[in-house]
């Protein structure tokens, strides 16, 4: 049963967002606001997105930075060669 004091999804994963991985506060407003856009739509398209915790979504952050990071950095690598 839902209460109206309960947060939404978007609502989390933005929270999340902001008190986890404080190098997103490093980015301008609009990219951030991006980057939780993207999550929370991923998160909607997984598996019950209504029950996903707190802990399955700074789960899910970590990842995707690091693949970002991941991907930054091939990049680069690529580009000196």
């Amino acid at each position: 049963m839902s209460t109206i004091n309960e947060p939404s999804i978007y609502q989390i994963v933005d929270e999340v967002c902001a008190r986890d991985f404080e190098i997103l506060a490093r980015l301008s407003t609009n990219q951030r606001n991006k980057f939780v856009d993207i999550i929370y739509e991923d998160v909607l398209l997984g598996d019950s997105p209504e029950e996903i915790t707190e802990d399955a979504i700074y789960d899910y952050v970590e990842e995707f930075i690091t693949k970002a990071i991941s991907v930054s950095i091939d990049d680069v690598v690529d580009f000196n060669l």
